[in-house]
């Protein structure tokens, strides 16, 4: 029997989170109720939430499979729904305290109900991102009467003024999710389109909304962008024509979550009413274009994967919406949360020499460079209701390279559109802005991606007839399959692609395998990536989880222009995989049944529409405990116990609600042969494995040992002198009286002997059990927390013949309750 059960835990978040980007300060808002399709929290907001560190305290974010339901997930917790995205069909749920956020995705690691699990995840703000350097005035730029433009080197250097006889961004909006922006300030209100979105508050954002009195970070992108130019007064944005979309995330100074950030991104195309363009009951879609924006700057972003983020900007890449968001100011070559998705515009921060700045981060991901020092643009007023009071300010960061860089975006589309609808996809934007960008060395590099952007020649090679002649992009989604049997899907694997014509060496990335928390099964996809020839690396399933040695797969990938490919639609990818084995089939009929004694525990496979049925011998009077425990994939098991003829003599299908494993008490009738009949109330599948075991119920556990504690699973002080004595073949019902209760049991073994102890908490959230094995010195061989929910296991190969202690109690001694404990030993194959 191969054991997954000693393996070392890990750290929830990993090591060394460095957290880069930025966010916004705190405040209240008046709100207003937010249409039909906005969203609505299915239960009450929480009290404020509180960050804790890279995190939301208690916050759960949750993928849900087809079909399943936020509140079926949030009972296998005991959690609160706060919120659900249909779009990105995902919940957020509020644990219970105490309950780490670790210790809650475990639990849901073997739910069919569930893709992923992972924490709401925040990125901070810088703390002074204000130039403390600024440049000087030059002259008047760009043929505006804005007195102040010549403060805006960034233009000049961008080649505005050139793009600007051939278009504006009129036409073009341009969504902002970052902070509350100054939305009345003089340089901006004309230039604002409304509704906008609050996403933590889930409402709308109108002309009558105030200010939250603090945002400051999102009327410095908001300007970069699209400041209103030729009106008079202080400077210009790079698209002085385009319209903004207002789209706050936060309303906090410590950081925005990815949640609130994931649907923004969705509301972003869907609008007010919920309805992506062309679906019945869109109204608010603007005619002719492909989203409620036309592009979304996000300048934003962290060290932590998140798979909420990464599914809510590929919503946005499929809908033909461009996402711009900055490369991030850490300065390093890492990968973050947002700028290493494949398909955006991931842009670094330049100089007025058109150098990296030392801030801005690097490597293989960047798309382009663009200004992103010394940027002078509007700034958040103190009176926010005053249309008179003006406000201005240089910053530093690579959030202003973003938003530069989305108002050449807004440019290129303005251009091609020529007054008719939207016609230039996400990657035909990304490839205008990369083809015509100014690179210092003549090629592409780790700093600048492919330059910096030039928007004059990028509105030329927008004019010039670029729906049709500038490459499209092409999109990917592949299942794995098991080489031997191709029906079988294989869960959690991770992908890279490597190549493309544009750039061989690029590297694009799927799905996550670091980290504890559980990732889509078997699926990875790519949107709005360049078309050409790649190689798939692909391995999986992720061992740490599955016990199973990983399987891999290199191939060759051709994606045309325009192409939205799915791999796997036939035999699908295929991964040498060593599919787990079932040393006891066939016992599919009576006379094929698998030998079984009181004391042994067996693993088997439930694969698809499979019975097994096992035989045993017991005498009259005799009460027998069968359990069963998933060790692998999600089977939702039935126990039979059946008489000779075949007659039910006593079933069950749930130990207790909410658990999809099965055991039964059965009293023996007669001296003589029984049969256990297992199989699977759903269908089945070749990665279900469990436990089977038979014991012989010895009753109720005197309750004894009152002495030792519990922190996290490690136990300390535990005395064994009360031990109860107990043997293998036997169970026993036990009681935790307190949440410092610690039940301690004796047994003898032989060397080389397997033993395999088995929990189950009667009730549904308590105990939560925790499982110790000691040798006859107190020190613990092996231990185990939740092997499935809250019942814990134990299988540990005895080094020599002795005495040996267990030790059950709850985590972190944080709940009481009965439960059943077995005694057993692997069954010989």
């Amino acid at each position: 029997m191969k054991s997954r059960l000693n393996q070392p835990r890990l750290s929830l978040f990993g090591a060394g989170l460095g957290l880069s980007l930025l966010l916004a300060s705190c405040g209240s808002q008046t709100t207003v109720p937010a249409q039909p399709g906005a969203g609505q929290p299915s239960a009450g907001q929480p009290a404020a939430p509180v960050i804790s560190g890279d995190h939301i305290e208690r916050q759960l974010i949750v993928g849900l499979q087809a079909g399943a339901s936020a509140d079926e997930v949030a009972a296998l917790l005991g959690a609160r729904v706060v919120d659900v995205s249909p779009r990105l069909n995902a919940a957020l749920l509020e644990l219970p305290t105490g309950q780490a956020l670790a210790k809650a995705a475990g639990l849901l690691r073997s739910s069919p109900l569930v893709r992923y699990a992972e924490p709401n995840y925040v990125a901070t703000r810088p703390a002074s991102p204000q130039s403390s350097n600024p440049l000087g005035a030059q002259s008047m730029y760009g043929g505006l009467n804005d007195p102040e433009i010549g403060y805006q080197w960034f233009l000049r250097n961008m080649k505005a003024e050139e793009a600007w006889k051939k278009s504006t961004g009129k036409g073009v909006r341009i969504g902002v999710a970052d902070e509350d922006i100054d939305r009345h300030h003089p340089d901006l209100a004309a230039n604002m389109a409304y509704p906008g979105f609050d996403a933590p508050n889930k409402a709308l954002i109108t002309p009558e909304t105030p200010h939250d009195g603090v945002g400051e970070h999102g009327t410095w992108v908001a300007g970069t962008a699209a400041a209103v130019g030729n009106n008079g007064i202080g400077g210009a944005g790079v698209a002085p024509d385009a319209k903004v979309v207002p789209l706050t995330i936060t309303h906090s100074d410590s950081g925005a979550s990815y949640w609130d950030s994931a649907n923004a991104f969705v509301w972003s195309v869907t609008g007010p009413d919920g309805k992506v363009a062309g679906e019945a009951g869109d109204g608010d879609t603007p005619a002719g274009h492909k989203g409620y924006v036309d592009v979304l700057n996000y300048s934003f972003g962290g060290d932590n994967y998140s798979q909420i983020l990464r599914e809510g900007i590929q919503f946005v890449l499929q809908h033909g919406v461009v996402f711009v968001t900055s490369a991030g100011n850490t300065p390093t070559a890492g990968s973050g949360s947002a700028a290493w998705v494949p398909g955006v515009v991931s842009v670094a921060a330049t100089t007025a020499t058109d150098t990296r700045t030392t801030f801005s981060n690097r490597g293989g991901h960047l798309s382009v460079a663009a200004p992103g020092e010394n940027i002078w643009v509007p700034g958040t007023r103190v009176h926010t209701a005053d249309p008179s009071e003006n406000n201005y300010a240089y910053v530093n960061g690579t959030s202003f390279a973003g938003p530069a860089t989305a108002g050449a975006a807004a440019l290129i589309l303005s251009a091609a559109m020529k007054g008719g609808p939207v016609n230039l996809t996400p990657a035909q934007v990304r490839h205008i802005l990369e083809d015509t960008a100014y690179s210092p060395t003549g090629g592409y590099t780790t700093d600048l991606g492919y330059g910096v952007v030039r928007a004059d020649r990028a509105v030329d090679m927008a004019l010039n007839d670029a729906p049709n002649r500038v490459e499209k992009g092409a999109s990917l989604d592949m299942r794995f399959v098991a080489q031997s049997d191709p029906s079988v899907g294989i869960p959690l694997v991770g992908v890279t692609l490597k190549g493309s014509e544009r750039r061989p060496d690029q590297l694009l990335y799927g799905q996550s395998s670091a980290g504890e928390f559980v990732y889509p099964s078997g699926h990875a996809s790519f949107y709005e990536i360049d078309a050409g020839d790649y190689q798939l690396f692909a391995s999986g399933p992720r061992p740490i989880l599955t016990g199973i040695t990983p399987g891999s797969s290199v191939a060759r990938v051709s994606l045309a222009p325009g192409e939205r490919r799915t791999l796997g639609d036939q035999a699908g990818v295929p991964l040498d995989v060593e599919l787990p084995s079932d040393p006891y089939e066939p016992n599919n009929a009576a006379g094929q049944a698998t030998p079984i004694a009181y004391g042994q525990a067996v693993e088997a496979v439930m694969s698809e529409r499979d019975t097994d049925l096992y035989r045993f011998s017991a005498q009259a009077g005799e009460t027998a405990f069968v359990n069963t425990q998933t060790l692998l994939g999600s089977p939702n098991l039935k126990l039979r116990v059946l008489d000779a003829s075949g007659t039910e003599l006593a079933a069950n299908t749930s130990f207790r609600s909410g658990l999809r494993d099965a055991a039964l008490k059965f009293q023996v009738p007669a001296s003589g042969e029984y049969l256990i009949e297992v199989t699977d109330e759903g269908v089945g599948g070749a990665f279900n494995t469990y436990l089977l075991g038979v014991t012989q119920w010895k009753g109720v556990a005197p309750e004894q040992n009152e002495a030792g504690r519990v922190s996290g699973e490690t136990f300390s002080g535990v005395d064994w002198t009360k031990a109860t004595a107990a043997a293998v073949g036997e169970a026993y019902e036990a009681t935790l009286a307190t949440n410092a209760d610690v039940d301690t049991f004796r047994l003898s073994a032989r060397a080389d002997q397997t033993l395999v102890i088995d929990t189950l908490a009667q009730g549904s959230g308590s105990p939560d059990l925790v499982l110790g094995l000691f040798n006859a010195q107190g020190q613990l061989l092996a231990s185990n927390d939740d092997f499935t929910s809250q019942d814990s296991l134990v299988t540990f190969k005895v080094p020599s013949d002795g005495e040996y202690f267990v030790a059950a109690a709850s985590y972190n001694g944080e709940s009481k309750g009965t439960y059943t404990i077995s005694f057993m030993q692997e069954a010989a194959q």
